[in-house]
């Protein structure tokens, strides 16, 4: 019945006879270099796979295309393996297609009669290098979207049609929402679709020069030919096998490398686990800004690095090789006239001398692209004088690490993440600061202390006001009622206030209290600890929640009304601020604004009480910053922002559901 049935089936599908012909089909023997081409076309079958299914998740405009990315990396199960092979497949197929492309070189196989299998591998270098590019952009980061704006900027130095080919990748005249369909197209249809055509087209012209050459000396010779089953398959799984096991330790690396060198590769600790694996999620890009920090991928290093190469003229000074109007020769000149002539190897080889020739020349290209590849990283994270550069990386690090708090504890508003970030008083405080506040007050940690993780420090030059580092604690505030620290650079040291009447008050009339009071060290820590209750509303306690007798008892003992309007009804207004909600929200938002109204440093008797503090929102038509850049630098200086806070399982079982 069995035999019945087979014939019927071959006899209408020839699937029976096909399998029968397959298990006893020859195949001509190759080198080695056939195992690199079965590797280069198992990676773009990895390409092919992951990309559909990351391609029905992604959704190409401004306001989704990050967030398309952020959902695949922490929402999707397994949507950040299928990022990390997706991109490190990607990275792997210009590997393999470099090496194959030196072993046809240095073999000779690039030779008459092999010239078109070895420009096919050419071609597939280039559309995978290009690939990489559109890529880049797909994310819609900070770094890719400014090092490929970068890039396709270079279209604009062509004449006549640069910019005609500049408007038509990017939609218009600037990257934006249009810009994206058109770079997926490229990525997937274009390049992608061209790389299977000359994947095709190599194995073809592989397969069938192999019956006419196996040398370098382009004599044809008859080809031994071996079974395809089982010997060669085994051979082609083994290569396979390979390629996925480096795409999956390059998606494992920093988890492994972490186990080996945990303080040289630590592990994002506050946020998922999915954030330490495969390919991190970068800050989304801001079209509106330019990212100065950015850098292309490693196979665009040598290129990046050749474009901005300097020389020291004879006075020491730095002058860039390639200026910006003749960025065209290394971009155009110099890769067009390389690519031209590695078109033409074939037909330089064709004699011994030029086979020579040619190995010396791609030898020398390839020890260059080495040597200006690891320049590149060199100048980047070894010189001392691209410090800024690696703040610059570390600042736009912590922005994507809080565009993702934000996203895990907030809902993404229809702007997209970007608004999440630019009404982060985190991200938008530390920028706002040095902007309009590190000209006069230090923002680092004090004498003694140690750097908060939240607080970075700010650099001041030129120090002039009291230092802000973290000052809704107690060891901050405490400061102002000690002697010593009151008159040091953290506090009044560079102010006209260090000989003023708080200063004097600290070294005199309080060491009086201080001995004449059975308990004045303890009430001057009770005093301090409601400063610090005070700093810690968002604004002065209402009517309806008086002091107690004790806290009231403070001001009187202290003598705090003779200077400042507190809660006790003996105070007077002054020329000092008032301590009613001191450094609350409300009472911050109020001296930014104006430090010179009647609440803080506004005097009656017309005697200026501000040292040099400028009004920064006097009124809506001299405003210097708005009411939301107010708040958010506020709120940043008083620590309120959302944490994204990582439960262990054990520790998640006792919370309560919500």
């Amino acid at each position: 019945m069995l035999d019945n049935f087979l014939i019927w089936l071959d006899d209408r599908t020839g699937i029976p006879s096909l399998m029968h012909k397959l298990r006893h089909w020859t195949v001509p023997a190759a080198p080695c270099g056939r195992f690199l081409t079965v590797m280069t076309a198992f990676a773009f079958f990895l390409q092919v796979l992951t990309g559909i299914l990351l391609w029905t998740f992604y959704s190409p405009s401004a306001q989704t295309a990050w967030e398309s990315l952020f959902y695949l990396q922490f929402i999707l199960p397994g949507g950040w393996l299928l990022r990390g092979i997706h991109h490190f497949s990607a990275q792997l197929l210009v590997v393999l297609l470099g090496l194959r492309f030196l072993g046809l070189v240095f073999s000779g196989q690039y030779r008459p009669p092999r010239e078109f299998v070895f420009w096919t591998v050419f071609a597939m270098l280039l559309f995978s290098l290009a690939s990489c590019l559109t890529g880049d952009l797909l994310s819609w980061t900070l770094s890719g979207f400014s090092a490929t704006l970068v890039r396709v900027r270079f279209l604009q130095m062509l004449p006549f049609i640069g910019e005609p080919l500049f408007r038509m990748a990017a939609g218009g005249t600037e990257f934006g929402t249009l810009t994206l369909p058109r770079f997926l197209v490229l990525h997937i249809l274009v390049f992608g679709g061209g790389f299977f055509l000359l994947l095709v087209l190599s194995l073809f012209f592989e397969y069938r020069s192999l019956s006419l050459n196996t040398g370098i000396h382009s004599r044809p010779a008859k080809t031994k030919r071996i079974p395809l089953f089982p010997d060669e398959i085994l051979k082609h799984s083994l290569c396979a096998f390979a390629v996925m096991a480096a795409v999956l330790l390059l998606v494992y690396h920093k988890p492994l490398l972490h186990t080996l060198r945990p303080d040289t590769f630590p592990l994002k600790e506050n946020l998922p686990r999915e954030a330490s694996l495969g390919v991190p999620v970068g800050a989304p890009a801001d079209p509106a800004g330019f990212y100065d920090a950015s850098r292309p991928e490693w196979s665009f290093r040598a290129l990046y690095h050749f474009c901005n190469l300097k020389y020291t003229d004879k006075e020491g000074k730095e002058t860039d090789v390639f200026p910006g109007e003749r960025k065209y020769i290394p971009v155009f000149v110099v890769t067009g006239s390389t690519a031209l002539y590695v078109l033409l190897l074939p037909l330089i080889g064709r004699f011994f001398i030029g086979h020579c020739f040619n190995v010396l020349v791609i030898a020398g290209l390839f020890g260059s692209l080495c040597y200006l590849t690891y320049a590149s990283y060199y100048h980047d994270y070894a010189d001392p004088s691209m410090q800024s550069f690696r703040d610059d990386e570390a600042a736009a690090e912590r922005e994507a690490e809080r565009a993702v708090e934000l996203c895990l504890t907030t809902a993404i508003p229809p702007t997209g993440a970007l608004t999440l970030t630019q009404n982060d008083p985190y991200l938008q405080g530390p920028v706002l600061y040095k902007q309009h506040c590190a000209v006069c007050h230090p923002f680092a940690p004090l004498e003694g202390e140690a750097e908060h993780p939240d607080f970075k420090p700010v650099p001041c030059d030129t120090p002039k006001a009291p230092n802000l580092y973290n000052p809704v604690r107690k060891e901050w505030i405490a400061g102002f009622l000690d002697a010593k620290k009151i008159r040091s650079a953290d506090y009044f040291g560079n102010t006209k206030f260090a000989s003023g009447s708080m200063a004097d008050w600290t070294r005199g009339t309080l060491r009086e209290i201080l001995k004449d009071e059975e308990d004045g060290d303890k009430q001057l820590d009770r005093l301090a600890d409601f400063l610090v209750s005070e700093a810690r509303r968002e604004a002065p306690r209402p009517v309806s929640e008086p002091l107690t007798a004790a806290q009231a008892e403070l001001f009187t003992t202290f003598d705090c009304g003779q200077c400042h309007k507190t809660y006790a009804p003996d105070s007077k207004a002054m020329n000092a601020p008032d301590l009613r909600g001191y450094f609350s929200r409300d009472w911050l938002i109020g001296i930014i604004a104006n430090p010179e109204s009647g609440r803080f440093y506004g005097v009656p008797n017309g005697k200026k009480g501000n040292d040099a503090m400028p009004a920064f929102r006097l009124n809506e038509a001299e405003a210097v910053l708005s009411q939301t850049e107010i708040e958010l630098l506020t709120d940043w200086l008083r620590g309120k922002w959302h944490r994204f806070r990582k439960v262990p399982p054990a520790e998640a079982k006792m919370q309560p559901v919500e």
